[in-house]
């Protein structure tokens, strides 16, 4: 059902309100002639209203001895606040001149500045026309003041820019209030303000510094100072110009200022991958599909297959910097309004500005924006020279006026104008433009730019419900966009022709117009009502969704942004899930972790069932842990909370549902990978219930295939093979491919790859080493119909080490260094450093020398740093076995020490008898004899209680060596080989067997 967007009945606004009330009036009115009471009421209201009125005030209520004026009700007004205290001090002093014989009253006023709700046209008998508490407040700052005074709130006094002489009463208590408040006191009539003192003349010394800057450079200053100006005009002068700016109500989307740059470059909002070939001639057929990529072409999505996300995000990077190069050589290269960029855009900067060829395009480089805690967060220190851009000096403001104005204004009126501005040129241009030619002295400048902008939007009169409804969309909007939130069909067009008439609009071309500042789109959204908005949003996402799908593939956080504000929060959480899946996969991963955030935000206020919110921040969370994993590695705090969080919300719940079953599998992978057999444990369990309460219909396959496979994973780390091959014959029973291969996309991984790739390992350990060439045959033809590129280094990698087991080490070693180069190539660190771990275990030569030594450490050690701790206990004994080696004895004791002890405590068994055999190994050679003993007594039973046949016969091996090798059942462990297996090992106990 569609939803219908109505004329907005009321808006939001900030006004002034003075509450005036007759002291003592009770007893005079008990014993006065009700007649001559009423005559002073009546002249008492009359001469109030009269003041009130000529102050540009309106009086909304009479009670009784009690008036409320409102100041800036009808149209915003940026004097509201002077104009209310100046009415109420005439006001009361008034009443105190006039008080005499039996009326011998005092009036006393409190004034309090506030936002309210206004109902436009609304009839004082049936509606009040405002709703706030701004009336109340100013009751009670009544209250405090003594006969004939005025009293003041802190609200009212922040806009009166110092016209008053305050004297101020701190720590008041206030009914219906529950923090102290300081009011103040007004003691004079309105004064002269000071003006602000600057050194500069037409920013002469900032031109200046940025001719001469020998770096980028960042303009520092408020809003509304000419950052945007002083740009304009060394842009004008450079002999080419490249300007990327962004936006704040619109902004957030991952590499929107580019994105809204090629867009402009190529003349067309939605580029195809042909436009941006056309236009981007130059460049290689990656950088196209780089760009396509971020403008959401489904043609740049193979890079999705071909690359990590980091050697993605460097990609992207790259080929913005290389396309901007392509437009233009050397001029000038400006990034405008930092503070409004998305966490992606700053990686690209950074890119820009770290590149060596920087210097070599002989481009300048300009970045503005206003003081943003983002500017340290994301641009390295020392990487642009700071420029703070200050308020113009009086003789630079008059120069300016001058300039507005062709001449026209006569002294004083300048001098006034020049005096209210207070330095800000914005302020100064917009309150010429307000005041035409007209120059009065009632005038003033606010302390806030929103006031003076909401009276701008005022002023566009019958325009002001459309821009409005535009302001929903953002600073920039489309013509059709609007039309589609117009009522009963209207036409916006003549309303937007307003607005650029009225300098509140500018035209971008013949369907997309922008507000001419940000601030000015956020007057007049601010000024429309919470239910309003709240439809206008909802109105939004129902045209986005209907009309738009192409722009949400581009950039679905738009969409996720109008579901919150449209209430719509269970949506809004799974489009900023999207979002953040989207930035992930353009190696946006800031952007990435803000969309995880938002949506981790939102989950409190979701609507449904509480099990459908667990549902939701179980999700969340996974999302955020998988984000930071691969920021911050496996073990990061902040990634062990995520999903810590994920396992405590699960625990929790008292039925998780399908919808979580994605999230339980990712977090027990993190939770596996990181070591922590605790969290593991827990997580499979809780999937395993999962999948025991669902039918096994379509969606129940599912979850029992992700929970076979977690059991699968789980067995095989722990070393209980058997077990393990009980669940993967369960999966080979569900599994097809047909079916099943789709759930990589929710899950991050296929599941028979996942659990098919433990099968191989765990049947070399336990000597069913004929298996294995079929089975990794087996994991190549499945990966070959799945056709998935990123998973090749995973199942090349890790393929290599069942053969390696099996007694194939030139096929291992091939397969393995196939599968880095692989991950070399698409940027995989992860398997990249783990790849060459496995290299230095199967390949001995690599660590004979003491820098190979040295660089077995260096890789160990970022297998700790990232966390993937899984492993580390046996590649640290394996390292230590090379220590050994090397006759550094004393080394590799503590090595092989800490590695027993880490494998031992981590209850993941897989490698523990082998981790044994060596240290026993080491322990012998470094004169510790009965603790060899123990260690390898214990490696052997171990070995066959988990049934690792290999890590039996080595441990047997070992022992043959130290003892008679008669006394050692050799003999069955090799009968528990199939016939022709032919591992080393074998080979070797049977020359030791030989007579």
């Amino acid at each position: 059902m569609s939803l219908e967007v109505a004329r907005p009945e009321g808006e939001r606004k900030q006004v002034t309100a003075v509450f005036f009330d007759l002291v003592g009036f009770s007893e005079v009115a008990s014993t006065a002639d009700a007649e001559d009471l009423q005559n002073w009421l009546e002249d008492y209201y009359r001469m109030s209203r009269g003041i009130v009125e000529a102050n540009g005030g309106e009086v909304t209520e009479y009670l009784g001895d009690g008036i409320v004026a409102v100041f800036g009700l009808s149209r915003a007004d940026e004097l509201a606040a002077l104009r209310a205290v100046d009415a109420a001090m005439r006001v009361v002093e008034t009443i105190r001149e006039a008080a005499t014989g039996a009326f011998d009253l005092a009036l006393r006023a409190g004034v309090a500045t506030g936002e309210v709700a206004v109902r436009a046209g609304a009839k004082r008998e049936a509606w009040p026309r405002i709703t706030g508490m701004v009336t109340t407040l100013a009751q009670r700052v009544q209250e405090k003041a003594a006969p004939n005074t005025v009293m003041i709130s802190e609200s009212t006094k922040r806009l009166l820019r110092g016209r008053f002489e305050l004297v101020s009463r701190p720590d008041q208590t206030l009914k219906g209030f529950a923090e102290p408040q300081t009011l103040y006191r007004p003691r004079d009539t309105l004064r002269n303000g000071t003006v602000s003192q600057c050194e500069l003349v037409g920013r002469d010394r900032e031109r200046a510094a940025l001719k001469d800057a020998e770096k980028p450079v960042l303009i520092i200053g408020q809003a509304g100072i000419g950052k945007t100006a002083l740009v304009g005009h060394m842009a004008e002068r450079a002999a080419a110009a490249t300007i990327l700016h962004a936006e704040g109500i619109n902004g957030g989307s991952s590499f929107h200022p580019f994105k809204d740059w090629i867009s402009r470059h190529l003349g067309d909002l939605t580029p195809g991958l042909a436009d941006i070939q056309r236009g981007f001639g130059e460049l290689a057929e990656q950088d196209h599909l780089g760009l396509a990529l971020i403008m959401g072409l489904p043609e740049g999505q193979v890079l999705l297959g071909k690359l990590s996300s980091l050697a993605l995000k460097a990609r992207i990077e790259a080929a913005l910097w290389r396309a901007i190069r392509s437009t233009q050589s050397g001029g000038l290269l400006v990034f405008e309004d930092l503070h409004w960029f998305d966490i992606a855009s700053f990686g690209v900067i950074q890119h820009i500005l770290h590149s060596p060829d920087l210097a070599l395009s002989g481009m300048q480089i300009i970045l503005t924006s206003r003081e943003d805690p983002k500017l340290g967060q994301h641009l390295a220190e020392g990487s642009t020279e700071i420029l703070p851009l200050d308020p113009l000096s009086e003789s630079d403001a008059h120069q300016m006026l001058a300039m507005l104005s062709g001449g026209r204004i006569d002294g004083a009126a300048k001098a006034r104008l020049v005096d209210r501005a207070g330095g800000v040129p914005l302020f100064l241009e917009q309150l010429y433009k307000r005041a035409g030619p007209d120059f009065g002295t009632s005038e003033t400048v606010p302390e806030t730019l929103m006031d003076l902008l909401a009276a701008r939007i005022d002023d566009t009169g019958a325009a002001k419900p459309v821009l409005q409804r535009a302001s929903a969309i953002g600073r920039t909007f489309g013509l059709d966009m609007l039309t589609a939130l117009m009522p009963d069909g209207e036409d916006p067009s003549v309303a937007l022709e307003q607005g650029v008439e009225a300098g509140v609009l500018v035209r971008r071309s013949a369907s997309e117009f922008a507000f001419a500042h940000a601030l000015l789109a956020q007057a007049a959204y601010h000024s429309v009502l919470r239910s309003t908005r709240q439809t206008l949003h909802a109105r939004i996402v129902e045209v986005l969704q209907k009309r738009f799908p192409g722009r949400l593939a581009r950039d679905i956080a738009v969409l996720a942004r109008h579901q919150m504000k449209a209430h719509q929060i269970g949506a809004a959480i799974r489009s900023y899930l999207e979002a953040s899946k989207a930035a992930l996969l353009q190696g946006a991963f800031a952007d990435a972790e803000a969309h995880a955030r938002a949506a981790i935000a939102l989950c409190d206020k979701a609507e449904g069932t509480a099990d459908a919110s667990v549902d939701l921040a179980i999700a969340c969370h996974t999302t955020l842990g998988s984000i930071l994993m691969q920021v911050q590695g496996f073990t990061a705090e902040p990634v062990r909370q995520a999903f810590d969080a994920v396992h405590e919300l699960a625990r929790s719940s008292p039925s998780n549902s399908t919808e979580s079953a994605a999230a339980l599998f990712g977090s027990f992978s993190h939770a596996i990978t990181a070591g922590d057999k605790r969290r593991a444990d827990g997580l499979c369990d809780l999937l395993g219930d999962l999948a025991d309460r669902l039918p096994m219909d379509r969606d129940g396959v599912e979850v029992a295939l992700a929970a076979l496979a977690t059991r699968n994973c789980g067995c095989f780390y722990q070393g209980d093979f058997r077990t393990q091959f009980t669940q993967i014959a369960e999966i080979r029973k569900l599994y097809r491919i047909e079916d099943h291969a789709a759930m990589i996309t929710r899950y991050g991984m296929d599941i028979f790859a996942a659990a098919q790739m433990f099968e191989a390992p765990a049947r070399a350990l336990t000597g069913e080493v004929d298996k294995v060439p079929d089975l990794v045959a087996e994991t190549d033809a499945h990966q070959a119909a799945l056709n998935i590129p990123v998973m090749l280094p995973y199942a090349k990698i890790w393929g290599a080490v069942p053969l390696f087991y099996a007694g194939h080490q030139r096929a291992a070693l091939d397969r393995l260094r196939h599968g880095m180069a692989l991950a070399d190539e698409q940027g995989a660190v992860f398997w990249q450093i783990t790849g060459q771990t496995w290299n230095f275990i199967m390949d001995p030569a690599q660590s004979l020398t003491k820098a190979g030594l040295a660089r077995f450490k260096a890789n160990l050690e970022l297998q700790r740093a990232i966390g993937a701790n899984v492993g580390t206990p046996y590649f640290a004994a394996c390292y230590a076995e090379r220590l050994a080696e090397a006759d550094r004895l004393t080394e590799a004791y503590q090595v092989s020490s800490i590695a027993v002890k880490e494998a031992r405590e981590s209850g993941l068994h897989c490698w523990y008898a082998e981790i044994l055999r060596i240290h026993a190994q080491i322990c012998r050679r470094d004169n510790h004899p009965g603790e060899a003993e123990t260690a390898l007594k214990l490696a052997i039973e171990t070995s066959k209680r988990q049934g690792a046949t290999l890590w039996t016969l080595r441990a047997l091996l070992d022992l043959a060596y130290v003892t008679d090798p008669n006394e050692v059942d050799l003999p069955d462990i090799l009968r528990a080989f199939p016939p022709g297996a032919d591992v080393p090992e074998m080979q070797r106990a049977r020359l030791l067997l030989a007579p």
